[in-house]
């Protein structure tokens, strides 16, 4: 049974939250207090895994109570929609002869504690009309008024017989006829059933066994308790419990077994108790088992001044080697198991047993064999093994098929480890359907943004959730902006052939000159490569180094100007040593001292198009041309005519000759895609370049 949707109404600060749709893995975000986590607490004590009644006094919203509640069979709290998957369906049909079981059932939880089940399509239940009986008695009738005498009986007695047994049948066809539907009327059959068979002579035997042949079809399907009833029995028995996790115990580096039993017996969910459990059951140990294999007979044979035998040094030999095995094999269990899931280093992790003390010992592959205890890990690095531990034991082996519910997971760990903790999640939702709250954007999975349920609470301190729509709440959508954001920079780090450029005016004429060169049949840009603009000079290390943080060293184009050149030495110093064939510099490529990527234009290109863009009308003087590059040539004619370039007009510029080409389809000078060629030859070279 899986969960599609739920509906929490009449619990705490929600009067009702609509129907929920629910996936294999759905996060509630919202900031604190907006009532993440009644919707977790509702889901739990709908079908609670351990005891936890719902509790009209605690529950039920505390500005209505006095007002409305009386009668808790009035109430309910929590409906959840379960769809049926065909290996049950199977078993309904099995338990149900001739029934086309439902596809999914909605199962309400009522504040008395009773569970009501509507199928989805209902059971058409057939009736039982009792037409077919009552042709069996008017047979029955007329076959008795034409019995023969027996033997010497007179005449009047024959008839007197004839008469009554008629009489008996019609009086039941009538009786019978006055009943629609028979379901529900065993009793009266059964009344039926016996009087026929008094009724039996040999001269009647045939006729009443006749009559019987008719009654006892529908006897035995009066008899077979309604579908509807037996199949929503079914689907409360086989209803999933929900697990609900606020908050697990870290562990302990060191455990002492006695006083451990003791708080087992006494506090059995306490937090850290529930984890330690967690923990010996992984290693298939008991603390009790851990203990009694840390006797040793000949410490307290010394003890008593009794002689140790070598019998008794054998079978201390014999425990202690018992117990060695298994805890390391349960270490290396628990270490390749946790290694999948924690990428942040790769550890090893030690179980070990040192009289009545249980220890646990952490390295790492940083200093493989340098053996820390857990509690000297960080904090991320202990929850992270604890819930790891938790849901291992428990979602496998106590609660198989459970729905896993998680209020504000991971709050100690790293955003890197949080994001792994995701995966984690998508891995254990294959067998466990998991809801979690959270408000941290690193527990959000952006590239499925499908799966997140905000929730908001309203100026009443009521609580909503938004299913399809983001809400307007600043605080709410925040962590939903940025995980968005993530997604979409972890998307571009995907690409493995990244070029990143200064601005928008070189991802404008670069994509621009790209096309008309294929067009041309000229060396162009591969099209495996994916342009990003940095948005500056500055920016260009700092967009490279969020690349090598993935493992992905893009090529970067420069211009040659001092800003592009100072960029490139710093580069080459730092995130580019041993590499400078992946920096591309414009002027190299031109072989034009200080050139741009406006240079692939030439100035005279570059000024009919500023003017067309900007609605200037400047020309250049022969005094302009000796100013330098294209762009310090078009800088020097504005400053002789007095006019002001605006900020962004290069870009402005581009943008104006990208539309001119996509509108009338114009083509730039052989010469321009000449240049374009050579700088595109050496972008193309630089990505064969080692990395």
């Amino acid at each position: 049974m899986k969960v599609t949707r739920f509906r929490v109404e009449n619990f705490r600060n929600i009067d009702d939250s609509g129907w929920i749709p629910v996936n294999r893995v759905t996060a509630f975000v919202g900031r604190n207090e907006s009532g993440k986590t009644t919707l977790l607490k509702a889901l739990h004590k709908f079908n609670p895994a351990t005891a936890e009644p719902v509790n009209p006094q605690r529950d039920f919203p505390r500005d209505r109570f006095t007002s409305d509640f009386d009668d808790p069979a009035k109430w309910s709290f929590c409906s959840v929609e379960f769809e049926l998957d065909e290996a049950f369906r199977a078993d309904i049909r099995s338990l149900v002869d001739g029934v086309e079981p439902p596809v999914s059932a909605i199962c309400t939880r009522w504040y008395d504690g009773d569970l009501s089940v509507e199928l989805s399509p209902e059971i058409a239940e057939g009736s039982l009309p009792p037409s077919e009986i009552a042709a069996g008695l008017a047979a029955f009738a007329s076959s008795a008024r034409r019995l023969e005498k027996v033997g010497d009986e007179g005449e009047d007695a024959a008839a007197e017989r004839r008469s009554t047994l008629a009489t008996w049948a019609t009086g039941w066809r009538d009786r019978l006829n006055g009943v629609a539907d028979l379901t529900g009327h065993a009793e009266l059959l059964e009344t039926l059933r016996e009087e026929a068979e008094t009724r039996s002579t040999p001269q009647t035997a045939d006729m009443v066994e006749t009559l019987l042949n008719v009654i006892e079809p529908v006897w035995s399907a009066v008899q077979k308790d309604p579908a509807g009833p037996q199949i929503k029995a079914l689907i409360a028995e086989r209803m999933p419990v929900f697990v609900y996790f606020e908050n697990f115990g870290i562990l302990d580096s060191a455990i002492y077994l006695p006083r451990f039993l003791e708080d087992q017996e006494a506090t059995p969910s306490d937090p850290r108790v529930r984890t330690i459990s967690a923990m010996f059951k992984h290693v298939r140990l008991s603390a009790d088992d851990i203990a009694s294999l840390a006797r040793e007979e000949a410490r307290e044979q010394r003890a008593v001044g009794a002689a140790v035998t070598a019998q008794v040094i054998e079978r201390d030999r014999q425990r202690k080697d018992e117990r060695a095995i298994k805890l390391s094999s349960a270490s290396l269990d628990i270490t390749r198991k946790f290694s999948a899931w924690w990428s942040q280093r790769r550890h090893h992790i030690r179980y070990d047993a040192d009289g009545d003390y249980f220890r646990i010992w952490v390295s790492d592959d940083r200093r493989p064999g340098v053996e820390i205890e857990l509690e000297e890990r960080s904090k991320g690095f202990q929850w992270f093994f604890s819930f790891y531990l938790v849901f291992l034991v428990e979602a496998e082996e106590g609660h198989k098929h459970a729905v896993l519910l998680l209020d504000e997971p991971g709050i100690h760990l790293h955003p890197t480890a949080q994001q792994e903790l995701i995966s984690f999640f998508d891995n254990l939702s294959e067998k466990n359907q998991l809801l979690y709250s959270t408000h941290s954007p690193f527990l959000i999975d952006g590239e499925n943004l499908h799966r997140i349920r905000p929730v908001v609470e309203d100026e009443t301190g009521h609580s909503h959730i938004s299913v399809g729509e983001w809400p307007r709440d600043r605080d709410t959508i925040f962590p939903l902006q940025a995980a968005a954001g993530y997604a979409m920079v972890r998307g571009l780090f995907q690409h493995r052939d990244n070029l990143l450029v200064e601005g928008m005016t070189d991802y404008y004429l670069l994509t621009l000159l790209a096309q008309q060169a294929r067009a041309s049949g000229r060396e162009s840009l591969s099209e495996e490569i994916y342009v990003t603009p940095c948005g500056g000079t500055k920016m260009v290390g700092h967009l490279a180094s969020l690349f090598l943080g993935q493992d992905v060293r893009p090529v970067i184009l420069l211009d040659g100007d001092a800003a592009g050149t100072s960029r490139r030495d710093a580069l080459t110093k730092e995130l580019y040593t041993g590499h400078p064939g992946r920096i591309v510099m414009v002027d190299e490529v031109l072989s034009e001292p200080s050139a741009e990527i406006e240079d692939l234009l030439g100035a005279e290109l570059l000024l009919d198009a500023a003017n067309a863009a900007l609605g200037l009308k400047l020309k250049l003087t022969e005094a302009d041309r000796s100013a330098g590059n294209s762009v310090a040539q078009i800088v020097a004619a504005a400053k002789r005519g007095k006019v002001v370039l605006p900020d962004g007009w290069k870009p402005t510029t581009a943008l104006h000759l990208v539309r001119q080409w996509a509108e009338r389809g114009e083509r730039f000078p052989d010469e321009v895609l000449s240049r374009a060629q050579l700088l595109f030859r050496a972008i193309n070279t630089a990505f064969a370049q080692p990395s």
